[in-house]
């Protein structure tokens, strides 16, 4: 009995010990979100309660601990830690944080958001689908066919779109910014009727094609005896073909389809008939149109299998499903090695597939592929597809020569459109390519027209040499110009926001009731014809504008003298002159575009190099970068400054990072 007691004694205090150290941690947390609470109560709500809610934020949900890690007020707490940290609250007319409040703010967010559980983690990995780009390269590769709008070099009046474009519906950007946002598309049922449409369309195409079927099929056609064992093993390359080289299940699959065969032959009588059947159903199920890996079930994370990580590498530089050397060192695991890895993105880039950076990342990211896309932007097939490519031979010539991406902001070359080359109204120095020291192939070099009608000609643009402070990277090419202008006038806050947002990264939302720019001119009535610069003045009179503001006036004024077609212009249509001078955040001024850009670059480089890396980061991953992200792309920031912001750094370093390599579920 004493024995007893003396045992549930022991045993009492063990209990009340751990009990005391597994609280620890508890007290800690409650007394750091406590800290965090009352730097938010004291600092932040006088303007940004319920009932305030200046700039429409209301901060009051994050007083209350059950919100204080992941769901609905995430974006929030990031919204809060951003603008702490960048020192963009509170107001400039108010105490700045002392280094004690911005520290608790900066050391609860990492603990809630960045680390889980004290350690660095990847987040849950989405399931990703094919977008509608993916799908229609991945579908050529599969039936080694041609469906894309071929590459004309003759003019016509008309920017075509492939038949698959015409049948499947474009994909709609998530949070990310990029179309293929696997979060946002998880909302979404695929759109099922047209992605079969569609393949039906290309096995049209595809039995029309002799060495296409030759390639797939191992012959031309299938005799119609045929035995099992044959039709067997065209359903299993096949299956291998389009489930991208994974062998799991291989056997079933091919028993199922091999079923569906025989039933179908039955009726059709004709074996070929029935294998291109069989291969439609193939490409509308989930394993083609979707990329499966295999999951653990782990809230930590793991290296993915080789196969699936050959699919990431492909569907990230390619937009396309690997190829069979992808496929061999994924199958046997060398893909895995990072030197194996490295020389892999060496061998992608080197490849025309390599185009799908230019077009689908920098496409969507810079926004240039609307001038094909949207009607809006529309003004000559010539203009539209010339000015599109000087934007799109840009971004390669940053990939094909290991330039750095600064250069986007700008450089002393350019893509020329050849029309303004030709005219002979301008003096360019072209520039030779056997100068240019280039690290990957040339993928535009079979390009060069070859049609005899002059007016009909399409040649694609030229590499020269910058001739005036006009000019230099893309900001101030005609392709951005115009989709930053309305159709007949250019609007610098609209430049100004787009300049703000696209290349440096910061996150604008327009605060309420600002007046309009015709309301401006209004009040400016006492005054004849107001400049530019005064109408936006009264246009952002409002305190809360004047933050925003006082970094996109200066970008978009400096854009001024170019027109909505980004023509040259030194005075507006009412003969006023162009006022395009202006003053930087950090007070220096500028009077030129050129001059603008290197304060750009001066003001803003790290944030322009953080967008860049996040942009490509997020797009290579198919989601938004998020905070849990921040170690690893810290990581890759400084390889990147390191290595003199080369675009090819980005890359690899992008594809060696955890993220990329690793999965987690949970």
């Amino acid at each position: 009995m004493i024995k007893t007691q003396r045992f549930d004694a022991v045993t009492l205090a063990a209990c009340v010990l751990v009990f005391a150290m597994s609280s620890r941690p508890i007290q800690a947390w409650d007394a750091s979100f406590a800290a965090v609470a009352e730097v938010i109560q004291a600092r932040c709500m006088s303007c940004h309660d319920s009932e305030t809610r200046e700039g429409e934020i209301d901060l009051t949900p994050l007083l209350q601990k059950n919100n204080s890690s992941y769901g609905k007020y995430t974006n929030l707490w990031i919204k809060l830690e951003n603008k702490v940290t960048r020192g963009e609250m509170p107001p400039p007319d108010e105490d700045p944080l002392k280094p004690s409040e911005k520290e608790s703010i900066k050391n609860w967010f990492q603990k809630s958001f960045v680390l889980r559980k004290g350690k660095a983690h990847i987040g849950r990995t989405p399931l990703r689908r094919l977008t509608r780009y993916e799908f229609e390269n991945t579908l050529e590769d599969v039936l080694s066919i041609k469906l894309k709008v071929p590459y004309r070099d003759a003019i016509t009046d008309r920017i075509d779109e492939s038949r698959i474009e015409s049948i499947v519906p474009s994909d709609i950007p998530g949070e990310s910014g990029f179309d293929n946002d696997a979060i946002y598309m998880e909302q979404f049922k695929p759109p099922l009727n047209d992605l079969a449409n569609a393949v039906h369309y290309a096995l049209s195409e595809f039995s029309k094609d002799s060495m296409a079927r030759k390639a797939v099929l191992g012959r031309v056609d299938i005799p119609a005896d045929a035995s099992a064992a044959e039709i067997q093993q065209i359903i299993s390359k096949f299956l291998l073909r389009a489930y991208r080289g994974k062998r799991e299940q291989l056997q079933e699959y091919m028993k199922v389809y091999y079923n569906l065969y025989q039933k179908h032959v039955q009726i059709s009588k004709d074996c070929n008939v029935s294998l291109r059947h069989v291969f439609e159903m193939i490409l509308v199920s989930p394993e083609f149109l979707y990329r499966f890996e295999e999951s653990k079930n782990l809230d930590t994370p793991y290296p993915v299998a080789g196969l699936e990580l050959a699919t990431r590498l492909s569907y990230f530089l390619w937009s396309t499903a690997p190829d069979e050397e992808l496929l061999r060192l994924g199958r046997d695991g060398s893909l895995l090695q990072d030197e194996v890895l490295r020389s892999q993105v060496a061998r992608m880039l080197n490849s025309r597939k390599r185009l799908a950076l230019s077009e689908n990342f920098a496409g969507q990211w810079l926004g240039f592929d609307d001038l094909l896309s949207n009607r809006e932007y529309l003004s000559s097939e010539r203009w539209n597809r010339e000015t599109y490519d000087e934007v799109l031979f840009f971004v390669d010539e940053l990939i094909k020569s290991d330039k750095s991406f600064l250069e986007l902001i700008q450089s002393d070359w350019i893509y020329k459109r050849s029309s303004a080359l030709s005219s002979g109204r301008h003096g360019y120095q072209e520039i030779d390519s056997e100068t240019v020291q280039t690290l990957y192939a040339d993928i535009f070099s079979s390009r060069q027209s070859t049609t005899q009608n002059e007016r009909a000609r399409y040649d694609p643009p030229v590499l020269v040499k910058t001739q005036d402070d006009r000019e230099g990277g893309i900001i101030t090419s005609p392709a951005i110009m115009r989709l930053t202008a309305s159709k007949d006038r250019t609007s610098p806050i609209r430049r100004g926001v787009w300049v703000l947002s696209t290349i440096i990264g910061q996150d604008l939302e327009p605060p309420p009731n600002v007046p309009s720019l015709e309301a401006a001119r209004e009040a400016l009535q006492v005054k004849e014809n107001p400049s530019v610069a005064e109408l936006i003045k009264q246009h952002v009179s409002k305190s809360e504008c004047i933050i925003c503001h006082r970094s996109i006036d200066p970008l978009g004024l400096g854009l001024e003298n170019f027109a909505p077609t980004g023509d040259w212009r030194t005075h507006y249509p009412d003969q006023t002159p162009v006022q395009s001078a202006g003053v930087m955040p950090n007070g220096k001024t500028f009077k030129t575009p050129a001059e603008m850009k290197l304060l750009l670059l001066e003001l803003y480089q790290d944030d322009i190099a953080n967008n860049f890396v996040e942009q490509m980061f997020a797009y290579a991953l198919g989601r938004k970068s998020e905070p849990f992200d921040r170690f690893a792309l810290q990581r890759i920031l400084g390889e990147v400054k390191q290595d003199g912001y080369k675009i090819n750094t980005v890359i690899e370093q992008i594809v060696l990072s955890k993220q990329f390599r690793y999965r987690q579920d949970r």
